[in-house]
């Protein structure tokens, strides 16, 4: 592919196709249609999307800070793709929050803060005979700690 056929295809009927969302939105419609790079107008969406609600200033909850921490905690140190038991999880949430972990209720509702925060999608889960894991990226809770403006935990493990 040539730069000069790059540059006619993001045109469309004489009208560039950059609208608001520029150039960028533009190059990555393009690389969708023909194929070379799918799901990157998702990204860019999601990404959008967490950034916006980032700059309207929607904190994150007690729990979910937790669990942020909770993740950096368990995954310290760690590259690549970790897979985390919701049930450890929770315990670890529940410890950090100051509440018995009998009052946390079942496991169900750390699926739905990882998926809110973005951190898992649904091949990142897997069932097993002790509970349901998650696939976490260290990197991504990182980032997400970084966007919130969560503080590390420093405990021993």
């Amino acid at each position: 592919m040539s730069g000069e056929v790059l540059v006619q295809d993001i045109w469309r009927d004489g009208q560039p196709r950059v609208g608001t969302g520029g150039l960028f939105v533009a190059l990555a419609a393009f690389f969708e249609e023909q194929g070379e790079i799918r799901g990157l107008l998702d990204a860019i969406a999601t990404a959008a999307e967490t950034d916006e609600q980032i700059s309207e200033g929607k904190a994150l909850s007690e729990r979910e800070e937790a669990v942020l921490q909770a993740l950096e905690w368990m995954t310290r140190g760690d590259d690549g793709t970790i897979w985390i038991k919701a049930v450890a999880l929770r315990e670890k949430v529940a410890r950090l929050i100051g509440q018995p972990v009998e009052k946390m209720g079942d496991a169900q509702w750390v699926g739905h803060i990882l998926k809110r925060l973005h951190l898992i999608d649904e091949s990142g889960r897997k069932r097993g005979m002790d509970g349901i894991a998650y696939a976490v990226r260290s990197f991504d809770v990182i980032d997400m700690m970084r966007r919130y403006d969560v503080p590390t935990i420093h405990e021993t493990r």
